[in-house]
């Protein structure tokens, strides 16, 4: 059991904005009505950033901005913080803040069930909840909010529980050398292994690491409440046994959990895992034990 510390502060960025179905944008409050009531769970609300409009995708700009700016600064005060996102296009703002606050390389963990590798060039659809992983590659420079570069090397990258995507997704990310375990490989594997690795190259000369969750990368069974599910992903016991292997790790510096969507959730199912999840990244698991 880790030292008494005190609580993880949370920054909600409640957006929908970058996905068709935009109810994503209200998982943050109902997972901050439970912590809430909770103060033993060692959680600490600390900021929510919302678009400006949330009908306009202007607002995507300014928004990824004031995100970037809230996770830059508070990493620089807290040794690891969580960002509670709508859709995953919020990590393009979130991983920005990480990286800036960081202060050397940063290596990264995704877990999804989509390569969330379009560009703007190759998207079907044009929704930035499909692009950020590309984003943060530095490969959606011609976009009207991208200045910055890549904030993420591709060797100090590795994506989880992959079961869903396009080619031009998988052939940018062969190119670039991404490794990715699709879960046909996590099948064989196994999940403990799958991730040792993934730490292994998200730590490899990095200043440390962070974990994007998308929760359409657990089976659906066990999450039923995101936006876009795809059956057969990591189960939820292997993601939590998983993290709490790296709960003292103090390398892991940011958690990012992403597409809840509690209007379509079952039983509260995804809610509780989403509280499961958070308790066990902040020690609170450990306290509850005793």
């Amino acid at each position: 059991m880790r030292e008494k510390q005190s609580a993880l502060k949370i920054i909600a960025a409640a957006s929908g904005l970058g996905a068709p179905d935009n109810r994503c944008a209200k998982g943050p409050e109902a997972v901050l009505s439970i912590i809430q009531k909770h103060p033993e769970l060692l959680l600490s609300w600390h900021q929510t950033v919302t678009p400006s409009n949330a009908d306009d995708l202007v607002s995507l700009a300014p928004f990824f901005a004031q995100l970037a700016n809230e996770t830059e600064s508070l990493l620089k005060k807290e040794s690891r913080i969580v960002v509670l996102s709508g859709d995953h296009s919020c990590a393009i703002g979130t991983w920005r803040g990480v990286h800036r606050a960081m202060n050397g390389p940063l290596g990264l963990i995704w877990i999804d069930a989509h390569m969330d590798a379009h560009t703007p060039a190759t998207s079907p659809s044009g929704y930035w909840h499909g692009m950020p992983v590309a984003t943060l590659l530095g490969q959606a420079e011609n976009s009207f909010f991208i200045h910055e570069g890549a904030v993420v090397a591709p060797h100090n990258l590795c994506l989880l529980g992959v079961r869903s995507y396009e080619p031009e997704e998988q052939q940018l990310l062969q190119t670039l050398g991404v490794r990715v375990f699709a879960m046909d490989e996590i099948k064989r594997v196994g999940f403990a292994a799958a991730m040792a690795e993934a730490v292994a190259i998200a730590s490899d000369g990095t200043q440390g690491y962070g974990i994007s969750i998308d929760l359409d990368g657990i089976d659906p069974a066990d999450a039923p409440g995101v936006g876009s599910p795809v059956v057969g992903g990591v189960s939820a016991t292997d993601l939590l046994q998983a993290l709490q292997l790296l709960q003292d790790d103090p390398c892991f510096r940011a958690l990012e959990v992403a597409e809840f969507n509690p209007v379509i959730d079952v039983e509260q199912r995804t809610l509780h895992l989403v509280v499961q999840i958070l308790k066990i990244v902040s020690g609170a698991e450990d306290e509850s034990n005793h």
